[in-house]
């Protein structure tokens, strides 16, 4: 997880959140009142925030973060939350109990993960009926956010630092529905906006590690600066721009 470190206070403050709708829809779907819920690849808790925020104080959540700067960044936001731990783990081995997790969500994380192993897991902690959730929030496509991504693809390429995690192929319905000892699988699609002024947009590609790994070859300076041209390019003089989010939840249940 070197990838990430330096990273987490980006990433907390301009990475989205998820909708708390999401985790609200899931909880509707998880047996029992008195659980624990399992956030892997927490992050610095982007995905714990509205996490928390839609679980009842019944719930408890145990946040695995395997890197050190985000688990810094998470541990100081849920420091005086005794709802919420923080630990150390890999989402292909995580310190709990044998069926004790009633939901366990994935967010945005999944492309990271050994496949096998993280399944295997996720069938070991799971109560019977949990919840095995993978969200993920990606931008509804728009001229500028289109040219952004061509423009990191093309340069990383150009460098021979594309990795392969970016292209991953997530699991489909079909491929959750294939788990051993889950059930046929579900998916919704959540559609929400916010604004962002131009450096908030440029900011926001910074968090992404291969964006990161750029900063690192060829410099900050020429990073912004060429990003800030394809602003400038679809933009003109305007000083924001709405970003229309699509945060996709895919769930299945432990038989």
């Amino acid at each position: 997880m070197d990838r990430f470190e330096g990273l987490a206070e980006a990433y907390a403050l301009y990475r989205p959140d998820y909708p708390v709708e999401a985790f609200r829809d899931l909880l509707a779907l998880c047996p029992g009142s008195r659980l624990l819920a399992v956030d892997l690849g927490a992050g610095p808790g982007n995905s714990t925030r509205p996490l928390r925020a839609a679980l009842p104080d019944s719930w408890m959540i145990t946040a695995v973060e395997p890197g050190r700067d985000m688990r810094r960044v998470l541990q100081r936001s849920f420091h005086a939350d005794p709802r919420v731990q923080v630990v150390n783990g890999l989402a292909e081995a995580v310190p709990i109990p044998d069926g004790s997790a009633g939901l366990i969500v994935a967010c945005t994380s999944f492309h990271w993960f050994d496949r096998v192993g993280f399944f295997a897991e996720a069938r070991r902690i799971a109560v019977p009926g949990g919840v095995l959730a993978q969200l993920r929030n990606r931008h509804a496509p728009a001229p500028l956010l289109d040219a952004l991504d061509h423009w990191v693809e093309t340069t990383a390429r150009s460098i021979g630092e594309f990795p392969a995690e970016e292209a991953a192929r997530e699991p489909t319905v079909r491929d959750l529905t294939a788990v051993e000892g889950f059930r046929t699988a579900r998916s919704r699609t959540y559609r929400w906006s916010e604004i962002r002024d131009r450096r908030g947009l440029i900011d926001l590609f910074l968090t992404r590690s291969v964006v990161w790994t750029l900063v690192r070859r060829i410099g900050l300076g020429r990073v912004m600066s060429e990003m800030d041209a394809i602003c400038s390019h679809h933009l003109g003089t305007q000083t924001a721009v709405s970003l229309t989010w699509e945060t996709t939840v895919k769930w299945t249940h432990r038989r």
